[in-house]
């Protein structure tokens, strides 16, 4: 498809309306739950509404790839934007925290699959040469989001009321279903594959209790704990019964060929490494200028907005830089040296650094992930078939999330004691993600790349 036959703005719109839908519920939340906790009661769930939504759009991630292979992207997408659109209305209809937690794992659960299904339509309509650019500008509309969120759910609870920042989600919804019915066109999808129900069922039971150790470690579950010990028995369990059927699946969830490819095991690696730095810095920034300067909540969350501006302009300019020329292995290894350099600067600095310096090394540090960003997504894409693009960039992105998922579980048992290592351990995964992602085969990249067009 190297001729566009589509609309592209139409296309980049629907896109770019649907991701916006789905980020945009990972921090509007944030500003809100203060008052939320105020009319719903129940104290003691303060971080559920939070996790349950990064859970269920974790784990769904790979199953909705799955689910866009066999059936189609367009319908996987509109299906996945709708309820997104339903549970986010009985979010806001929620009469107490319990119903609340559980109509955000539903809009996470969507949320996740719609989220990669942008990324799966862009790289199925995209040929080589262009998918990488308009990659990273679908990258920065997270970065936009992640900026505009805690703004916006702000302005809704003190002007309207906390409900309705699950509410403005119909609207936009709704939009986005026009545009994807409109101009998305319809996609290649696998033939002769069928669901395994059963790898699903034991994929979930695997994951979900493993995430939900790791987001609440130390908190309300004490690592060697009686609980700790049996979650983690519980999914071993599981987790050799999903091993154990996929291998006699004929349509595996995880298909053994992608598992066995080294270009995308090392594209994923590094991606994890750097959502794991990323991460890194999203933890001990707030707690050094809150906690240990005793700056305020809205002054600590200004400096972070040059994160999420240094990641979308990264993103974009990657994404470009690697349409330009297709060279994966220097690309990405620099992407990552400016980025360790900048974790360097922080860590080296430590708890007495100055605010410019500090703002100097948040931007190289987030500039350098947000270039990395389509470079891991795309080298990936040329040594699988289109027809198999679906599950290959939602396990990559589910790889990535669970490198963020462990680093924060790590980093949060090190605020206080040891917080300035936090940054010392982004900036060591850096290093190994350049390391990676440097040793990637790119000949083999290109040769993958010549085929499709």
């Amino acid at each position: 498809m190297d001729k566009l036959n589509f609309n592209l703005k139409g296309v980049m719109a629907g896109l770019m309306i649907s991701l916006f839908l789905s980020a945009l519920d990972n921090s509007i939340v944030a500003t809100a739950i203060p008052k939320i906790i105020k009319s719903l009661g129940g104290m003691k769930y303060y971080s559920l509404p939070f996790t349950s939504y990064l859970l269920l759009s974790t784990v769904l991630i790979p199953i909705g790839g799955k689910l866009s292979d066999i059936y189609g992207r367009k319908k996987i997408m509109t299906i996945s934007i709708i309820a997104f659109i339903i549970s986010s209305v009985l979010c806001g209809l929620s009469q107490n925290m319990i119903m609340l937690i559980a109509f955000r794992g539903l809009q996470g659960a969507s949320g996740g699959v719609v989220a990669s299904s942008t990324f799966i339509i862009c790289s199925s309509i995209f040929p080589p040469r262009q998918r990488s650019k308009y990659i990273g500008i679908m990258a920065s509309v997270h970065g936009l989001a992640s900026i505009l969120g805690p703004v916006i759910g702000g302005l809704l609870t003190d002007y309207l009321s906390w409900h309705w920042i699950f509410f403005i989600n119909l609207p936009i919804g709704i939009v986005a279903v026009y545009f994807i019915k409109r101009y998305i066109p319809i996609l290649e999808k696998s033939k002769n594959e069928e669901l395994d129900y059963k790898s699903i069922i034991y994929f979930l039971l695997a994951i979900v209790p493993i995430l939900i150790c790791l987001t609440e470690l130390n908190k309300s579950i004490p690592f060697g704990s009686i609980i700790f010990i049996s979650i983690v028995i519980f999914s071993t369990i599981f987790l050799i019964l999903f091993i154990a059927n996929e291998k006699k699946s004929i349509s595996p969830l995880l298909p053994k060929s992608m598992l066995k490819e080294s270009v995308f095991l090392k594209s994923s690696f590094t991606a994890a490494c750097a959502y794991g730095a990323l991460f890194g810095m999203i933890i001990y920034i707030p707690y050094l200028l809150q906690t240990i300067n005793k700056e305020t909540a809205s002054f600590s969350g200004a400096m972070m907005i040059p994160m999420s501006l240094a990641i979308v302009f990264g993103g974009m300019i990657g994404g470009k830089l690697i349409s330009k020329n297709l060279k994966f292995r220097k690309q990405g290894a620099l992407n990552l040296i400016i980025s360790s350099i900048g974790m360097f600067i922080l860590f080296i600095y430590g708890l007495s650094i100055n605010y410019y310096v500090l703002a100097i090394g948040i931007i190289l540090s987030s500039f350098g992930i947000g270039m990395n960003f389509p470079t891991v997504n795309i080298a990936p894409q040329s040594v699988f078939d289109k027809s198999k693009l679906g599950i290959v960039i939602s396990s990559l992105e589910f790889i990535q999330i669970m490198g963020g998922v462990i680093a924060s579980s790590i980093y949060g048992n090190m605020l206080g004691n040891s917080s300035e290592y936090i940054l010392l351990i982004s900036f060591f995964l850096l290093l190994i993600g350049a390391v990676s992602i440097f040793s990637l085969d790119e000949k083999r990249i290109q040769e993958g790349f010549k085929t499709q067009h």
